[in-house]
């Protein structure tokens, strides 16, 4: 910038492009059409995802041990875990560099002892681990690269506006970038290992937010293959020329139901077009009554013409019925998937507990009250409903792994204890229930440890708003059984075909009977409002039952976590986030749909394999067409909506700048953007409230720079109160309308560094007295239809004191 510029106050378009020049991260004048796709950085954060695992690897083997594969896949999710666990602590001194040595010091020092302990690393399941992550991570890269850009669908500018917060803050808790001079109230544990990863690459936040996306569906779909696979390998004895065969294919279908399938009802739509004419109208008005966003005359509409892939995620009414391809084609990182990687690393440690000899008590206690509480802990930060969830798995796991929950407990405690309540055999009813509690009080203690874990995030900032109240759902309010088949058919036919093939041979025809005759009472007979119980209640029954008696495993075990969290969404939600029970369906479906996967890669192979190709003939074939029309049906969604996606690309030539929507929606405000990103440090802005998250006026220039705005989308009331948050509106107001007193006054209250003026601006405030007429105020910026005013607050005191 030259310096006649400086010293007039206002900086043209040219000059900026001049300073550009000399300083690329500054100022980017060309737009998307100019851009070519970052090659280079998607082989940079391929590295950094990798090289981080192959630290994490030591450490996966020593606390997987017991499992087959070492816990290769699960190395990347726990890599990042404990970088950014160290890192969320560091920061609270200092962030940026200082926390992220801080993070990688710590992973080198884990890695160093492990490999000094002598352990073993299995090197094949590495390479496939590595593999996996790899396709999935290209994948995404390739679905963004079409669709980059940050906008307001989806609540991406709150994700961005996070990952910006975070790679701009000097240290934590972060500035809420809609409410300046406050911290942020929400989740940001996997943002911040975003942010983290940005500063690793040297990446642009733009860009990063699509990478770390990328990133950390591969390091899913990782975990997804490992947990799978050696579930499948543990379920029962097999020779180990066949062990890797079993492993993989597990792996596979895991894979697929975790990152490629989505729920049937797009494939039950296409089957309902080609029905004859005579049941067709039938078949599409059923079909709409269990489906909220279809009336009967789109169902029959061609696909995949005028085809609307977010139809497939919105069945049951008022509700959002996610699954991981949907968020990958939409450009999702909320917290319910940010936390989904975490989630198989917890639930793959409290398989190697299960898998544990009852012997390895310390391994047993390590793995129970050291690795379990670290990686719950560390997601309480990237999503506190997670940490639910596997406490819920923790309390399953030690109720039913084939070992006693004495042995973790010491005898100084456990004595008194039996001494108190006697120790009944488990084989009795009371012993299955003290069991029970005993696991349940086990993982409250776990719950305990994760929270110190936290503790700064857990003794953070309170909402001032309305608390948050578990409320009963109304009966007539639960979901109807057709919505809850075409949601979660495909798994609940796996795991009906998997509890048939349980059964003894000469029971097979009874069991199927009954099945049948259960499916025909609860869609006919049932009422409506029990309907939805009755569809989850009994299989979780069952399947608790072959747990309690030791004709399961762990993968039932999953399947009926995920019975669990479906029956508690039918019966209750928090009342948090909006209306009704969005926010509780949103965060027991997906990691729902997380576990189920992992099962079905478990267990539809082996309907497939069978155990014996004489006894087993016809029940293979009848499990290899189940499995055809489950994958087929599946993958009907990713078909259609991923050729579509591609059929109609966001951007004329791919990147992974995430500012290619804004320059295509609004062009005039990107200079600015660009500008306000230059600045250093977190300056405070003013600028319109935001009053829709969902809309390009959802204070853009705040969101897409993480620079913290004095009053930003209404999503703040829900966190600080109606009142507190339109009091910064009227504020706002103010500074915009006001008189000269009491505009500089505001300013010096809030401390604004920064004026803007963009189209939101004038259409909201229009014709208002300009800011430079206030003494100690300049125009910064101006170029197409934004202007930035830089405020001298011990110039702008002068005025007031003179005013006044």
């Amino acid at each position: 910038m030259s310096a006649s510029a400086r010293k007039s106050g206002a900086v043209d378009g040219a000059a900026l492009r001049v300073a550009g020049e000399r300083n690329p991260k500054a100022y980017n004048g060309s737009t998307h059409r100019n851009q070519r796709m970052e090659y280079g950085l998607v082989a940079l954060w391929w590295l950094a995802f990798v090289g981080l695992a192959l630290f994490g690897l030591p450490v996966a083997a020593r606390l997987f041990a017991s499992l087959p594969g070492r816990g290769a896949g699960f190395s990347f999710a726990l890599s990042l875990a404990v970088v950014t666990l160290v890192a969320f602590w560091v920061g609270f001194l200092a962030l940026g560099w200082v926390a992220l040595f801080a993070g990688l010091a710590a992973l080198a020092i884990c890695a160093v002892l492990a490999v000094r302990s002598g352990v073993a690393i299995d090197r094949r399941a590495a390479v496939e681990a590595t593999v996996v992550f790899t396709f999935v991570y290209l994948f995404v890269v390739a679905l963004r690269a079409v669709e980059p850009g940050i906008t307001p669908g989806g609540e991406k500018f709150l994700d961005f506006g996070l990952v910006a917060s975070l790679y701009r803050a000097g240290s934590l808790p972060p500035e809420d970038f809609w409410f300046a001079g406050e911290s942020i109230i929400y989740y940001y544990g996997g943002h911040l290992t975003v942010a983290l990863l940005a500063r690793l690459t040297d990446t642009v936040p733009w860009t990063a937010f699509n990478l770390g996306m990328a990133g950390l569906y591969g390091t899913l779909a990782a975990g997804a293959y490992e947990l799978a696979g050696a579930v499948a390998v543990g379920r029962r004895k097999l020779r180990a020329t066949h062990e890797g065969h079993t492993r993989t294919l597990a792996g596979a279908t895991a894979v697929f139901f975790t990152m490629f399938a989505s729920n049937p009802s797009t494939a039950i739509r296409l089957l309902v077009r080609r029905l004859p004419t005579v049941v067709r109208d039938e078949a599409a008005d059923a079909f709409a009554a269990s489906h909220s966003q279809l009336p009967d005359y789109q169902v029959l509409r061609p696909i995949p013409e005028g085809y609307q892939y977010k139809v497939a995620g919105r069945i049951i009414p008022k509700t959002y019925d996610p699954f991981p391809l949907f968020g990958a084609i939409r450009g999702d990182i909320r917290p319910y998937f940010l936390s989904t990687p975490f989630l198989l690393c917890a639930v793959g440690l409290c398989y190697a507990y299960y898998r544990t000899p009852a012997e390895s008590i310390r391994r047993r206690r390590a793995l129970v009250f050291g690795a379990v509480p670290v990686v719950g802990g560390f997601m309480a930060l990237v999503n506190t409903w997670s940490l639910a969830i596997v406490l819920g798995v923790a309390w399953l796991t030690l109720t039913f792994a084939p070992t006693s929950l004495r042995s973790l407990v010491p005898a100084r405690l456990a004595t008194p204890i039996e001494n108190a309540v006697g120790r009944p055999a488990t084989d009795t009813p009371r012993g299955a229930l003290a069991r029970v509690a005993g696991a349940a009080g086990l993982a409250g203690v776990v719950g305990v440890l994760a929270a110190l874990v936290a503790l700064p995030f857990v003794l953070g900032p309170v909402r001032a708003g309305p608390s948050t109240p578990l409320i009963v759902l109304d009966a007539a309010a639960r979901s109807s059984v057709g919505s809850l088949l075409l949601i979660h058919g495909a798994f609940l036919a796996v795991f009906v075909a998997l509890l048939l093939g349980r059964v003894r041979r000469r029971w097979s025809a009874a069991v199927a009977v009954a099945g049948a005759l259960w499916f025909v009472a609860v869609v006919a007979f049932t009422p409506a409002a029990l309907a939805p119980l009755a569809l989850f209640v009994i299989p979780l029954a069952l399947g608790w039952y072959l747990l309690a008696t030791d004709r399961a495993g762990f993968g039932t075990l999953l399947v009926v976590a995920g019975f669990g969290l479906l029956t508690l969404a039918e019966l209750v939600y928090l009342a948090e986030g909006g209306e009704g029970r969005f926010n509780t369906v949103v965060k027991t479906y997906m990691p729902t749909w997380i576990l189920w996967a992992s099962a079905a890669g478990v267990f539809l192979p082996a309907l497939v394999r069978g155990r014996s190709p004489w006894t087993w003939t016809r029940r293979q074939q009848v499990g290899s067409v189940l499995a055809a029309l489950l994958v087929l049906s599946t993958a009907a969604f990713g078909g259609v909506a991923v050729q579509r996606h591609f059929a109609h690309p966001g951007v004329e030539e791919p990147t992974l700048d995430g500012l290619a929507a804004a320059e295509e929606n609004v062009p005039g405000q990107v200079a600015g953007i660009r500008w306000l990103d230059a600045r250093p440090g977190r300056p405070t802005i003013v600028s319109a409230p935001g009053r829709y998250v969902y809309r390009w006026s959802a204070s853009p220039a705040a969101s897409l720079t993480g620079v913290p705005t004095v009053a930003g989308v209404s999503h703040e009331a829900q966190y600080r109160g109606q009142g507190t948050y339109l009091d910064r509106v009227y504020a706002v107001n103010t500074i915009y309308l006001g008189g000269a007193e009491r505009r500089a006054a505001l300013l010096e209250t809030y401390g604004v560094e920064y004026v803007y003026v963009g189209p939101t601006e004038r259409l909201r405030y229009g014709d208002f007295a300009p800011f430079s007429e206030l003494r100690g105020v300049r125009v910064a910026f101006r170029e197409d239809n934004v202007t930035i005013y830089e405020i001298d607050r011990e110039r702008l005191g002068a005025v007031e004191n003179e005013t006044g």
